[in-house]
């Protein structure tokens, strides 16, 4: 009877705690802010994107490179990819209210259908090509996983670095909706009130993380510039992914894929994550990176252009 007591007031607790973080989180509006140290914005469904374009038209499907985050930026890639503007355009961009684009004060404009919708617009629009090759980093992979299976079609390859399963191995869209905030408040604490604020408490908290996700910590300066975080669409996008794990319709996907993960990574990133997703795909091959964390590219650059080059140059997909 005590025990039921004391697990009941345990309950309790967590469950006004639950309430209170889940209050404090929402409350932070999205910062309205234009696109930052853009050269070139391109303006995509409303937003005005932070767009670089490296290499020239050669005849190849182009690489589009998806961050991570959500809400980091493309930055983050540095010029790891700018070896393959040899033989094909490379486009970096930030996502609508990440890292250098617009970001718009309404929280309903952050979903991951939403980025979905965004990057066949850029494709369509902007890089104007019917093919392209999809990379996606870290919770970009579960973007490039989305797109993919509502646009098989315009997929010639897929390429997952450091990636998490399509729905962020979370099943219960409605259990993380309402109890995510306590989880991430666990680990992160609770943001201030004032949107700016947030920002920018929101940043140092990921550059702090990011330190244990290398493989050498000494190697900062690999992370460093990685450009701003942006904590209210990170929120929605994150909480927007949970659910449906689309496990069937993965496996029908025949789209050729390489999965790359460091072998220092974090367990929802690392080989764990890289075996679960190459085992829900049906042409799939994983390469570890003995001497890596979360960052193949920056952390092993030679071994990472050689692999993704060979599989580039593997020879078309099937049935083209």
């Amino acid at each position: 009877m005590i025990a039921l007591y004391l697990f009941g007031i345990l309950l309790g607790l967590f469950l006004l705690y639950a309430a209170v973080a889940y209050r404090l989180y929402h409350r932070v509006p999205p910062t309205d802010l234009p696109c930052q140290d853009c050269p070139e914005p391109v303006q995509v469904v409303g937003f005005d994107l932070y767009f670089r374009q490296v290499g020239r038209e050669r005849g190849r499907p182009p690489v589009v490179l998806l961050h991570g985050g959500p809400s980091q930026s493309s930055l983050s890639f540095k010029n790891s990819f700018d070896f393959l503007g040899d033989e094909r355009r490379v486009i970096y961009y930030d996502q609508r209210g990440s890292g250098c684009s617009q970001v718009r004060p309404d929280p309903g404009l952050y979903t991951l259908d939403q980025l979905v919708a965004e990057l066949e617009a850029l494709r369509r629009e902007q890089i104007r090509s019917e093919r392209i090759v999809v990379v996606g980093h870290s919770f970009g992979s579960a973007l490039a996983q989305r797109y993919a299976l509502q646009y098989p079609q315009r997929v010639d390859r897929l390429v997952l670095i450091g990636g998490v399963r399509i729905n962020n191995g979370i099943r219960s869209h409605w259990l993380w909706k309402w109890f995510g905030p306590a989880f991430y408040s666990f680990a992160d604490g609770l943001p201030p009130r004032a949107a700016a604020d947030a920002d920018e408490w929101f940043t140092r908290g990921g550059e702090a993380a990011n330190l244990k996700r290398l493989s050498d910590p000494r190697r900062r300066d690999l992370i460093d510039g990685h450009g701003p975080l942006h904590f209210a669409p990170w929120l929605a996008i994150s909480l927007s992914a949970a659910g449906y794990d689309y496990r069937s319709e993965l496996s029908l996907l025949q789209v050729p894929t390489l999965v790359l993960f460091g072998k220092a990574d974090a367990p929802y990133t690392g080989r764990a994550a890289a075996g679960q997703i190459c085992a829900s795909l049906p042409i799939c091959t994983g390469v570890e990176f003995e001497a890596s964390g979360h960052w193949p590219f920056l952390e092993e650059p030679e071994k990472f252009r050689q692999v993704l080059r060979a599989f580039l140059e593997a020879g078309p997909p099937p049935d083209e």
